[in-house]
């Protein structure tokens, strides 16, 4: 997909169409006007007739006659002007994707200017084109056999009516695509069922990848000695009861003119298959646990965006992957482990082994002095039940760095919302005959685990994200969702904003 910013010099393809955004309240007689020049139909009476009137996303298309250069029109409702934000244009932009995929346009032509928000902002317009398409035309379908043949939209034609918001579109379309690459990497590589996405795999993917970006980009990876090595007894009790061995990747990005000494440092979750151990789960959506490596998967995918732009950071993205699987060796109900930083934990649910991978990690990041560390996780079922697939849940040690994830939310399809921290989860945790329990009571689970992870990021600055709501949609239509690239690649890019680097 390109987007081009459209003059009347560019010459018209076919198989196209030109859009009109409609508000409810401004004077149709103008936009009426705009729109004959296209096609001979009764305008009026075809809204009247498609019962347009406070019918906020409301969509028509027209076929024009033989003499137009646009070989349809589609007509939008866009409501209420003052009301128009971006939620509104997001959802209008992926309502016009959607039909021209169903009637296989390949070319649309969008007057930026029709739709008005953000003070005329053509950056974050350009940018929610792109995150609605890459939502929309996603597709994964390596492993069937019988393939439908998709006509996408190819080209996408902007005209803007200023030239001083060149630069912003510009800017727009190097950041939102790249962004877009990202999403589609994270997205692939968690959509890939279990037999194959295996822990190796994982770890050889990530390898994989970036060798096109070695000037920038080291990779190294621990295998299940290695890790045994460094002390990592929790997460290699996840791993015990599999015949898959249990892999850590650590991805160096690194560029000479960083505004940052110190690394930023990404952790990503890469359970691979969770059967949830002795204690297992459900077989309803079980199939579905193939996306419990999801942050691993995310994690990779924000590396390849800094990569892309080339962005001058120094950034380190860690993924610990294996499998929670059931065998004689499989840890118990009962078991007391030890950790990399001495801690001990009583096992109480063996369900809760993502936590496990993570504290060592967590641990083992404190060697690289990092400037702050983000930790991404499909956590808890806790979080789904408490904010669904609306936002993913957040918390940190520090207000300062979660209220940056918070901006960087503001004003992308990717939300954030703070997990609450009470005193009394901490004593949920307490355990008799250990340091702690791998779990709490049975409520506020999201909040107890994130408190379970705070006691070992006590020696930076440090924010969770439990994405298990967010990660991937569920049911006949389950795909993973690319979250949350596109936030904290927005974080690094605010960054840089306000060090002038962009």
């Amino acid at each position: 997909m390109e987007i081009i910013q459209y003059e009347k010099t560019y010459k018209i393809l076919k198989n196209n169409c030109i859009v009109f955004g409609i508000y409810e309240d401004e004077n149709y007689f103008s936009i009426f006007h705009k729109i004959n020049k296209y096609i001979t139909y009764d305008i009026k009476n075809i809204l009247k007739i498609n019962d347009w009137k406070k019918n906020f996303g409301k969509i028509i298309l027209l076929y024009t006659d033989l003499k137009s250069k646009y070989n349809r029109v589609i007509l939008i409702n866009c409501g209420n002007k003052n009301k128009f934000c971006r939620n509104s244009f997001f959802s209008i932009i992926k309502k016009i994707f959607i039909l021209c995929q169903e009637n296989s346009i390949e070319y649309i032509y969008i007057n930026i200017s029709d739709f008005q928000y953000y003070k005329k902002n053509i950056y974050w317009k350009i940018r929610n084109i792109i995150d609605s398409y890459t939502e929309v035309f996603y597709l994964f379908n390596k492993y069937k056999t019988e393939i439908k043949k998709y006509i996408f939209v190819k080209k996408i034609f902007i005209k803007i009516n200023i030239k001083k918001h060149l630069l912003d579109f510009k800017k727009a379309v190097f950041h939102g695509l790249s962004i877009s690459k990202g999403i589609k990497l994270t997205k692939d590589i968690s959509n890939t069922p279990s037999n194959i996405c295996t822990p190796k795999y994982l770890v050889k993917k990530s390898h994989k990848i970036f060798k096109k970006y070695k000037k920038n980009v080291e990779v190294k990876i621990f295998n299940q000695e290695d890790i045994k090595q460094l002390g990592m007894n929790a997460f290699l009790t996840v791993a015990q009861g599999s015949s898959q061995k249990a892999y850590m990747s650590i991805m160096y990005y690194k560029n000479k003119d960083a505004i940052n000494h110190r690394p930023f440092v990404l952790i990503g979750k890469g359970v691979t298959f969770d059967s949830g151990g002795i204690s297992i789960k459900s077989s309803y959506l079980m199939d579905e646990m193939k996306y419990d490596m999801c942050g691993a998967a995310s994690v990779i995918g924000i590396m390849k965006f800094l990569a892309e732009l080339n962005l001058p950071l120094n950034v380190i993205g860690i993924i610990g992957t294996c499998e929670n699987m059931i065998n004689g060796n499989s840890y118990k109900p009962g078991d007391i482990i030890s950790t990399m930083s001495k801690k001990t934990i009583e096992i109480l649910n063996t369900d809760a082994e993502g936590r496990l991978i993570l504290c060592d990690i967590l641990t083992y990041v404190e060697r690289f002095n990092p400037k702050i560390v983000i930790d991404i996780a499909t956590l808890t079922g806790s979080c789904v039940a408490t904010l669904g697939n609306a936002a993913s849940g957040l918390f940190s040690n520090n207000k300062n760095l979660a209220k940056k994830i918070k901006k960087a939310s503001k004003n992308i399809n990717d939300k954030v919302w703070n997990l609450p921290k009470f005193k009394v989860y901490k004593k949920y945790l307490q355990s008799n005959v250990a340091d702690l329990s791998n779990i709490g009571e049975k409520y506020a689970g999201a909040s107890t685990a994130s408190y379970f992870l705070s006691y070992f990021a006590k020696k930076y600055k440090w924010l969770h994200l439990d994405i298990a709501g967010t990660a991937w949609n569920s049911g006949k239509k389950k795909s993973a969702t690319g979250k949350p690239v596109t936030l904290i690649c927005q974080y690094f890019l605010n960054i840089l904003k306000k060090y002038k680097k962009l």
